[in-house]
Formats: structure tokens, C-alpha cells, sequence
């Protein structure tokens, strides 16, 4: 292999996988300095417990290393103690004691391991200037992501409890700083896509930290994809809430090039609940020139609101996904849908039709209501996801049952993108499969 043109070797390399790397490079002392750059995976992953950010720091430091590392996930989710230990018993109630204890008993190994890790590492903040180095040396970044929801651990049982909420804690000061340090580390920095799984919403209400994110938040404007989950339980009434859909508006209409957009609300304190959102006061009359795939989820709204913000990008949105799963357990149905105060979903459909003239997908997903329960206009569904973010078909989920009067969204997207009577017939066909 000594004899192949370099092209050649580093495309055999980029090929392998990193443990067929590191095999390849003992071959000969070419093959090891071809290699040297594919020794790492382009996903760089920082986990709380472990000294990531010296890792990365090192990293950016390498003349040779700093261009493999395109993107960056954080994981800055913890296990609330307690919580994880009531809930898991009656996850595995079935499970004959011994086996039980001697899953509990491993399980709370690795926390405490992971715990005692993360009181000697430190929060995130506390390395905010390594971070920004590391990262404006990293020249093809441009994926980041911060997760409190996705648990990276390898331990079965405390990857169930993960995907409990209510399982989850959240220092809310201490993710402030947290994620204060990591927009400041992307300043500069033209990414093209930024996710943030649960982002406690007061801090665009505080004004210290929505003057830090609008002036370091600047990077966002060569974003093609933004998807931000906001956890507005920590508001606290209106004014609160008024104050904090104003500075997040002022961050969102930096991201002017953004392709693909989801929005959603998830209230840890209600799990049910849908966030109270008027698009007026979030965008005013912005609109993103370039917008072909969106989502919201969670949110209660005005019809005429919502068919506003809609048809201002009906020039170029071609996928459309209305709620989602929202702070559902994985045994029980999609919670994200959408709540109308005011309006009709048969009013919002027929709209849509002529608004929306490039539309190819619909999808809808979780709880959708209006209010009015009282009158014959009243619309309330409950809909199991046909497909993924990314639009590919989904097995139905085992918990769709005929008694939940679950359905799917297929005869409203037909209605929505071909047409015809508004699909109530069809409904009561899917109630008795």
C-alpha cells in the first residue's frame, strides 16, 4: 500500500472505522502519518464527569487534529437522586428480586462514580475561556448541540430512568452560566446548525443574560438549522412571560438564513400543558426567506396568529410538522400537540390549503384542542406519529390503542395538500381498527 498515491490512502482511510484506524497506522510508518488526522471522530462528545474541555482544548491546539473535530454535543443533563431511585423498582417490578437488586446495585455504582467525577471536574462555566480557544481554533465547526435530555451513559437502568422527566434535575442558575459560557465559546463562529433540547426560557427574561446572548449569539447568522426546546416552568406570570418571548424573538431573528426551524415548549411543571405563545409579539412581521422545514410544539395560540406566521413563508415552506412528543414516557401518548384559544382547527386547515401553495408533508402529532367545549365547532385529537423529524416512516407505536382513540394524521394532511371534505368520516374509520 506503500505505493498508492496519498489521495488514495487518506480515501481508504476515510472509509474505516476508528478502531480499523488506529490497526491501519501500525502497518507502516506512511499509513501512520496518513492516518494521523482520521484518528478522530468528527463528532467531539463532553460529558460533565470526564476533563472534555482540556481534551478539546488539546485538540484545537494540534496543528494536525483541529480541522477533524465538524461538531460538538455537550451532555449537561443529571439524574435527580431520589427520583431515579423511586422510579426504578417499579420499572422492573416484574423482575425477580435478585435480578432487580443486582441491576440497582450497578446502576448506583456508575451514579456515584459519575457524581464523585462531576464534583472534581467542576460546571461547565468554570472553563469558559478554554472553551472559547478550543473552539475559534476548530475551523470546520459547525454543529453544536446541548443536550439535558439524551443520556450518554451505557448502563441500562439509569438510561431508562432518563427517559423519565421527571427523573431529570436542573440547576437553573448554574445552566444560565452554563450555556452563557457556551454561546460566548461560539462567538465569531459561522455554524450552520445549533440544538438545545430543554433551554429554561426566563433567561432571555433576565437582563444580564439576554444582553449576553444577543451580543455573542451573532454566529447565528450563517445558521441553517436551529432547533431549540424551551422549559418555560421557571416563569412567573405574564409580565415574566412577556419579557422573555420578547428576548428570545430579538435571538431568533438573528438566524436570517435559517432552511429548517423547530420551536418547542415543554412546561416541566405541567406535562400536559401547552405554552401560551403569540407569534406577533415573538416575530412581529419577520419572516425567514429561506424557510422549507418547520415544527412547533406545545404551544397554545390563536388560529389567525398562527395562519399568519404561516403564510408569510409560504413562498418556501415545503414540510410542515404541527406538535410532537413532547414530555411523554415512552409507554404513554405524544403530549406536544397544539391548543387553539381562539379559532378552529377545520378554519386553520382550510386556510393553509391556499396559503401555503409549495406545501409537500403535514404532519401532526400529540394533543390537539380548541377551547369552546360547549359548541358544535369544538375539535379535539390525539395523534401517533407516522414519521420521524427526518421524515421517515415510524412502526406504530405500541401504545396506540383503539381505547386512547389515537389517530393518524394522514386524511388532514390530504385534506390540507389535495382537498375534498374536511376528514371527520375518516376519523371515526380509524377508531375502529
Amino acid at each position: 500500500m506503500d505505493t498508492l498515491p496519498v489521495e488514495l490512502l487518506r480515501l481508504v482511510f476515510s472509509h474505516c472505522d476508528p478502531k480499523s484506524v488506529r490497526s491501519l497506522r501500525q502497518v507502516t510508518r506512511i499509513l501512520a502519518d496518513v492516518g494521523y488526522e482520521y484518528l478522530l471522530s468528527p463528532k467531539f462528545t463532553a460529558v460533565g464527569w470526564r476533563n472534555d474541555i482540556d481534551r478539546l482544548h488539546s485538540i484545537a491546539l494540534n496543528d494536525r487534529l483541529r480541522g477533524s473535530i465538524t461538531s460538538i454535543c455537550i451532555f449537561l443533563g443529571e439524574l435527580s437522586y431520589y427520583d431515579a431511585w423511586s422510579t426504578s423498582p417499579f420499572q422492573h417490578f416484574i423482575t425477580p428480586s435478585d435480578q432487580r437488586n443486582a441491576l440497582m446495585g450497578s446502576a448506583r455504582q456508575e451514579f456515584d462514580r459519575i457524581e464523585k467525577g462531576r464534583k472534581a471536574i467542576g460546571p461547565l462555566y468554570l472553563r469558559a475561556d478554554d472553551l472559547r480557544e478550543a473552539c475559534s481554533a476548530l475551523p470546520n465547526l459547525k454543529d453544536l448541540e446541548i443536550t439535558f435530555t439524551r443520556c450518554p451513559l451505557e448502563n441500562d437502568l439509569l438510561r431508562e430512568v432518563f427517559d423519565s422527566p421527571n427523573c431529570r434535575k436542573l440547576d437553573r442558575p448554574q445552566t444560565y452560566s452554563n450555556l452563557d459560557a457556551i454561546i460566548f465559546a461560539l462567538h465569531g463562529i459561522p455554524l450552520l446548525s445549533f440544538k438545545v433540547d430543554r433551554m429554561p426560557l426566563e433567561i432571555f427574561r433576565l437582563p444580564h443574560h439576554r444582553t449576553h446572548w444577543y451580543t455573542h449569539a451573532q454566529s447565528f447568522n450563517a445558521l441553517h438549522s436551529l432547533n431549540l426546546t424551551l422549559d418555560p416552568s421557571g416563569l412567573q406570570g405574564p409580565g415574566s412571560a412577556f419579557r422573555a418571548v420578547n428576548g428570545l424573538g430579538r435571538i431568533l431573528q438573528l438566524a436570517k438564513q435559517l432552511r429548517k426551524f423547530k420551536l418547542a415548549f415543554h412546561p416541566y411543571t405541567s406535562e400536559n400543558s401547552k405554552f401560551a405563545l403569540s407569534f406577533r409579539e415573538l416575530f412581529y412581521d419577520f419572516t425567514y426567506k429561506q424557510l422549507t422545514d418547520l415544527t412547533l410544539e406545545g404551544v397554545s395560540c390563536e388560529e389567525d396568529d398562527l395562519k399568519d406566521f404561516l403564510a408569510r413563508h409560504g413562498a418556501t415552506l415545503l414540510r410542515l410538522r404541527l406538535g410532537g412528543r413532547g414530555l411523554a414516557k415512552p409507554v404513554e401518548v405524544s403530549l406536544g400537540g397544539i391548543h387553539l384559544y381562539e379559532g378552529t382547527f377545520k378554519s386553520l386547515f382550510t386556510g393553509l390549503r391556499a396559503k401555503l401553495p409549495k406545501l409537500e408533508r403535514l404532519h401532526l402529532e400529540g394533543i390537539f384542542e380548541c377551547e369552546h367545549q360547549d359548541l358544535p365547532s369544538h375539535e379535539a385529537y390525539n395523534f401517533y406519529p407516522l414519521t420521524n423529524e427526518n421524515w421517515e416512516e415510524l412502526p406504530r407505536p405500541r401504545w396506540v390503542r383503539s381505547s386512547r382513540r389515537t389517530i393518524n394524521c394522514q386524511p388532514f394532511e390530504h385534506y390540507v395538500l389535495f382537498g375534498g371534505p374536511y376528514p371527520k368520516t375518516a376519523l371515526v374509520e380509524q377508531d375502529d381498527y
